[in-house]
């Protein structure tokens, strides 16, 4: 029994992982669990929303309907004395009688509704809210295009520090088999002990190599999960893990322009801003109202007495006559505000366009590295077991003999990292073609 418990104490930690483990066959699989689980992804859709009821809000604002009701019920404990002369009541000339006047209850329903016709300044908010919900959806796809790039940037740091990790341990298994033929010909006499202590110099120097790479390789997954907010106790599995001989992809073209779309929105969101807040001083034609009901009585409240009613309709046109220092200002800050906005927008076309020959540039640029470090790595390989032999045979000295071992395992280590340079720098442009 207490055998089985050690062994399920052993077995559940690894179930549970499995259970939590996320795989991903590609870079694009990361960017689909990215749109759903990023919290940046989770902002920018609560940012089009947000957008969305601005724009639902200025279009019922345009209206600007208004309907205020008034109820009021007033109980006049001590009405007003007047004096009226006594005569009028067949009294002495020259007297007066206090007279009380008015009803001590008094009921109003008073309602004044309004409703703006033309609202030229509420119009151009409307078109403003729209600009802005457009506006808004750009930077998100900005941020988008940045969050995948550092995605992509982690995926491949994980692909390359992988394949460098498996290139150390198989040469670990190389640098045991050089170590032990020093040995043997120490052992004969035919070598000095200092060549052996190089050798296992260099057999734990490459030890320390792999545990870095190890280290790295962690530390990037930790990257890839904070990137996607993936919990940190999750397994993330990355199944593309061989080491793929890529052919140079000459139809991918960078054809990218999102920024100089966002900068051209800006440039339009900028000239609804001047729009509206020139459009402030423009008057402003309302249909009015007014309904309301009365009762008067001595009595008590709401008794049988009749209630009075008033009502009439009408338009109401309003407009500034007196400047206001705060909407002027207003006006040259958008004026000032849509220049810096054309200005940006013709940079933006000029960067969109270098940016995209960059990419184009890198692109060519990392796969000829790639594919010059994988020649240099065939010739080392072959070098280090005609060296091997001849080191065998006693002409090649130990410390050439380990140069020959570094130089292979240095360019073979190179040739993982340029692949997967190149395949990062072919999947920005993927992103850049793809996000518009």
């Amino acid at each position: 029994m207490r055998h089985l418990l050690f062994c399920w104490l052993l077995v559940s930690p690894l179930l549970l992982a499995a259970q939590t483990g996320i795989r991903f066959h590609s870079p694009g699989d990361v960017f689909s669990y990215a749109d759903s689980h990023s919290a940046t992804f989770k902002n920018a859709t609560q940012q089009n929303i947000l957008a969305k009821y601005q724009t639902m809000a200025a279009k019922l604002a345009q209206w600007n309907v208004q309907g205020d009701a008034t109820f009021t019920a007033t109980d006049n404990t001590k009405l007003p004395t007047n004096f009226l002369p006594a005569q009028i009541f067949g009294g002495e000339p020259g007297k007066f009688q206090p007279i009380t006047l008015g009803q001590k209850y008094v009921t109003a329903i008073v309602f004044n509704p309004q409703i703006d016709i033309l609202n030229p300044y509420a119009a151009a908010k409307v078109q403003l809210s729209k600009a802005n919900e457009q506006l808004t959806t750009l930077n998100n796809l900005l941020t988008k295009k940045s969050l995948y790039e550092s995605i992509a940037a982690a995926y491949y740091n994980i692909q390359s520090y992988y394949w460098q990790a498996n290139i150390t341990r198989q040469s670990l298994l190389v640098a045991d088999t050089l170590t032990q033929i020093m040995l043997n010909k120490q052992q004969q006499g035919i070598a000095r002990s200092q060549d052996v202590n190089n050798a296992q110099a260099n057999q734990l120097a490459t030890q320390d190599k792999l545990q870095q790479l190890e280290v790295q390789l962690a530390q990037q997954y930790y990257s890839l999960k904070l990137l996607c907010d993936i919990n940190p106790d999750s397994v993330v599995v990355l199944t593309d893990t061989l080491l793929p001989e890529p052919a140079f992809d000459a139809s991918m073209v960078p054809a990218g322009h999102l920024q100089q779309q966002q900068t051209l929105q800006q440039q339009r969101y900028q000239e609804a801003d001047l729009r509206a807040e020139k459009r402030w001083f423009m008057p402003t034609l309302s249909f009015v109202g007014y309904l309301a009901w009365q009762q008067n009585t001595n009595n008590a409240f709401f008794d049988n007495t009749r209630w009075l009613g008033a009502n009439y309709v009408g338009l109401k046109l309003k407009m500034p006559l007196l400047p206001d220092a705060n909407k002027v200002a207003a006006v040259k800050y958008a004026r000032i505000n849509l220049v810096v906005a054309n200005t940006n927008a013709q940079h933006a076309a000029l960067q969109d366009s270098i940016s995209n020959r960059q990419l184009g540039l890198d692109y060519q640029k990392a796969y000829s590295s790639y594919r010059l470090a994988q020649k240099v790595a065939v010739l080392k390989q072959d070098s280090y077991y005609k060296n091997l032999n001849i080191y065998r045979e006693g002409i090649l000295s130990a410390t050439d003999m380990l140069n020959s071992f570094s130089d292979w395992l240095n360019s073979s280590l190179n040739t993982a990292a340029q692949l997967a340079g190149s395949e990062y720098q072919k999947t920005k442009i993927q992103i850049n073609n793809t996000i518009q």
